[in-house]
């Protein structure tokens, strides 16, 4: 590799390791992060190519001490190499518009410089057909479109860092339930996004049960440097869609549902379905019978009621129990 090329190759690593503010990046880590890549150079060469980058791209650092610590300004618009083709930058435009009403603003300010960039593709690409696009298209979200509840941003960021760092947390947080906040020790698992709420899924102390602690509800937070601990076979996915955590299950075990559905409410059923083995069968009074087999949860007996009088279910009979009206 000649000279030029290298130095080239050198910078652009360099440029690809800032952080954006309010992360930052010292010289020396910089250093130590170009020798991992086999570039020996010094301190003062590092300074050196920082400085002549900054001249060029929107980069800027803070002096603590005798250290400098860099960082892109927040913003920086995306130095994208390869360039962001039209195809791309039309996904991250229909992509904010499905986010912007399920995410709190701190996440959006995360996404907001690549939000920004798909705009910049889309106008310069007066040519193509996939400027007209994002007209084109709306996204609209299931039920009332609820208002997000408030996340502290800083405590938001130090639940993130710990979870990709599997690191504990120590934080203060005010469970519903409780009239005062508790302080709590927790190993952080996964973050769900669910109804505009997101939760924090973790293991508190020692103990090995799961716990959702939504995000808004902690006053605050620290990183303990300590290594995180997860439950043998945990996984997120699974915890998710499987054990169906986030339905909040009744029972740990499928029941044989059989409900009877007016015929206009139930059509849809026939292109989205409840479950894979469900049967939708005509009845002599014109409604649908509907048998599946399915988890009994809290999200689906919340589902029955709101067809309300137009549904009747049949079996379990704890479930028709708790669904007849009087």
């Amino acid at each position: 590799m000649s000279r030029s090329v290298d130095t080239l190759y050198r910078q652009w690593l360099m440029l690809a390791k800032i952080p954006r503010y309010p992360r930052r990046i010292a010289v020396l880590d910089l250093k130590q992060i170009l020798a991992a890549e086999g570039f020996e150079i010094d301190v003062r060469t590092v300074q050196r190519d920082l400085d002549k980058l900054s001249v060029s791209f929107p980069l800027n650092y803070d002096t603590q001490g005798r250290k400098n610590y860099w960082y892109w300004i927040e913003a920086a618009s995306i130095q994208d190499l390869p360039g962001m083709e039209p195809a791309t930058a039309l996904a991250f435009e229909m992509a904010e518009s499905y986010l912007s009403p399920i995410l709190p603003k701190a996440t959006l300010d995360l996404l907001q410089p690549y939000f920004q960039r798909a705009k910049e593709v889309l106008q310069t690409a007066s040519h193509s057909r996939l400027k007209k696009w994002p007209d084109k298209v709306a996204v609209i979200n299931r039920g009332p479109c609820l208002l997000k509840p408030v996340i502290n941003p800083e405590i938001q960021q130090i639940i993130y860092e710990a979870l990709l760092s599997e690191k504990q947390i120590h934080a203060t947080y005010k469970p519903r339930s409780k009239k005062k906040a508790l302080e709590y020790q927790i190993h952080p698992l996964g973050i769900v996004n669910r109804h505009s709420v997101i939760y924090l899924v973790c293991t508190l102390w020692n103990y090995q049960d799961i716990k959702q602690l939504a995000l808004h509800r902690f006053i605050s937070a620290e990183i303990i440097e300590e290594k995180s601990c997860q439950p043998d076979s945990f996984n997120l996915a699974g915890y998710v869609k499987y054990d169906n955590q986030f339905a909040y299950p009744i029972t740990d075990k499928p029941i044989k549902l059989k409900v009877l559905f007016e015929q206009t409410i139930a059509q849809h059923l026939f292109e989205t379905p409840l479950t894979k083995d469900q049967s939708l069968i005509a009845q002599q009074d014109g409604r649908l019978l509907l048998e599946a087999n399915i988890m009994d949860t809290l999200e689906l007996r919340w589902r029955l009621n709101g067809f309300g009088s137009q549904v009747e279910v049949l079996a379990p009979s704890s479930l028709r129990n708790y669904t007849i009206r009087d």
